[in-house]
């Protein structure tokens, strides 16, 4: 007993289950009902139904944000519950003779409701641009679409009937079962979580798809009996998409999810290969049955998916030269990236003359607050400071990690006169306020900046970075939290005995509680 009350207590806790469990209940059982018997109908419209209702009962208890996707894909089963009750009733009760003229028109109009839900998951799911997934779905699509055409819409379109209202649901469910593939690849191939309710949500559109397809090929050899196993698939993927609605996971399908970099692992790798080599093994097995009007229909593939894979290899490329250039905790460029421009930017100087300022920029102290808070604490300030920093440059300038706690500035078609002003505004920016490293610490983070200018201060390359540099340590024997430009960088013999005595007892005292006065935390 206590073991029955602990199992019928695990359905009721998790309806999606009860309900899925109940309809393969009713599934069975509708196989069991003659053909044409009324028992079949009422078992048909009674599943179909039920998937709306749960659609909306999910709706209603888990409260998805946002609603209009699962709204959508309701709306997508009431129609298929209403065409499946139309064929019925005037098939079976009316006798109408074209039944399926009528039902037909609303079970294509229930396709663009369920695309348009799934788009809407889509661009919730990976607001961003996804452009690899796009490229991958793409592609995929595209040797479906070939195959489509050349086993189920091209039969059709040259089986020429003469009634034009038998060609066009025909020829339209394999064209909505493509718009589904696509879109469901993209789901599939992008971004964001995959919770069971992703899974039986996909559920739902593979048995659309399959049925649909074995529909349209029984369709072309004349083997298609009303009733059939494929009402079977179809009933499944209505319990399917019931079922994803009362999931508690469908709450979470469309969370935002940054587009991440997709990678090409061996498993997707393997079935973008495939897709890519089954236009040309099709136009191998045209040629063998010496078939040649899908010629260019297979050639068009083969082109459309030769350009995909260049612009997915561009992707790829673009992808590494991106992340071979950006620092990964701040999201500037590298310092490998800014030695590669300078001589590009003073060449561009010495031709059409003007000035190029390099500013570099060290946060004072930066080992002590990674002694007092941490390494995780000091990577959040050096991840705002160079928040900061970005908010004061201009399109053009290139700002980098320099290195550990360095950044500089690259500026080019600066007035020598705008180089203090620059320098003080980075400076004021990264001291304009705290810095928060958790919940109730923040932290106060100065820096020092030093700058020069080509062909102000110096004449090559070398030299601008020297004086930069020799321009910042001065920066930092002043004290710290200033700035220091080209035109003053040899220090009197007190700055050099200041400098080289702050050194030493930063290096001699980084615990010592001196140390982090100037670091000044607060705390909540």
């Amino acid at each position: 007993m206590g073991w029955g009350r602990a199992d019928s207590s695990r359905f009721v806790s998790r309806p999606w289950l009860l309900y899925l469990m109940v309809g393969a209940g009713l599934v069975i059982g509708y196989r069991l009902i003659p053909v044409h018997g009324t028992g079949r109908v009422a078992g048909y419209c009674l599943i179909s139904t039920s998937s709306a209702v749960a659609v909306f009962v999910g709706l209603a208890r888990l409260k998805p944000v946002p609603r209009l996707p699962w709204l959508l894909l309701g709306a997508g089963q009431v129609v298929y519950m209403v065409a499946g009750m139309t064929c019925y009733l005037l098939r079976d009760v009316l006798g109408a003779a074209d039944s399926w003229v009528v039902s037909d028109a609303f079970y294509l109009s229930r396709y663009p409701l369920v695309v348009a839900g799934l788009v809407l998951l889509v661009r919730h799911r990976t607001p961003g641009r996804d452009l690899p997934g796009l490229l991958d779905a793409g592609t995929l699509a595209v040797a479906a679409t070939m195959l489509s055409w050349l086993y189920i819409i091209g039969p059709y379109v040259r089986n020429d009937s003469g009634r034009l209202v038998e060609a066009v649901p025909l020829v339209g469910y394999p064209v909505m079962d493509l718009a589904l593939f696509a879109v469901g690849l993209k789901l599939i191939l992008g971004s964001g979580r995959h919770p069971l309710a992703f899974f039986l949500l996909m559920g739902n559109l593979v048995a659309i798809m399959t049925a649909d397809t074995l529909y349209g090929l029984q369709q072309l050899n004349g083997t298609y009996q009303t009733g059939n196993f494929l009402d079977v698939i179809w009933l499944a993927g209505n319990l399917s998409l019931g079922a994803a609605a009362l999931h508690p996971t469908m709450a979470c399908l469309a969370e935002p999810t940054p587009a991440g970099d997709e990678n090409l692992d061996r498993c997707r790798l393997t079935v973008l290969l495939s897709a890519a080599l089954v236009a040309p093994v099709m136009m191998l097995v045209q040629y063998a049955r010496g078939v040649t009007y899908d010629i260019p229909i297979v050639a068009v593939a083969c082109a459309l998916m030769f350009l995909l894979t260049i612009a997915r290899m561009a992707v790829l490329v673009s992808d590494q030269r991106r992340l071979a250039i950006t620092d990964g905790l701040t999201g500037l460029y590298t310092r490998r990236f800014l030695e590669a421009e300078l001589p590009i930017e003073l060449a561009r100087v010495r031709r059409t003359g003007g000035l190029l300022a390099l500013f570099i920029i060290d946060v004072d102290r930066f080992k002590a607050i990674n002694d007092h808070h941490g390494h995780p604490a000091g990577d959040r300030v050096l991840a705002e400071i160079s928040v900061r920093l970005r908010g004061t440059t201009r399109p053009g300038d290139v700002l980098a990690r320099y290195g550990g706690e360095e950044f500089a500035l690259l500026a080019p078609n600066v007035h020598l006169d705008e180089l203090s002003v620059v320098a003080e505004r980075m400076r004021t920016k990264v001291a304009d306020s705290p810095i928060a490293v958790n919940a109730d610490t923040w932290l106060s983070a100065t820096v020092s900046v030093g700058a020069c200018a080509f062909p102000v201060h110096v004449s090559d390359q070398v030299e601008l970075v020297g004086m930069a540099d020799r321009a910042l340590y001065i920066a930092k024997a002043r004290g710290r939290d200033c700035t220091v430009i080209g035109d003053d960088v040899k220090p009197t013999a007190t700055e050099e005995g200041r400098r080289d005595a702050a050194d030493a007892r930063e290096a001699q005292n980084a615990h010592d509680i001196r140390t982090t006065t100037d670091i000044r935390t607060t705390t909540a």
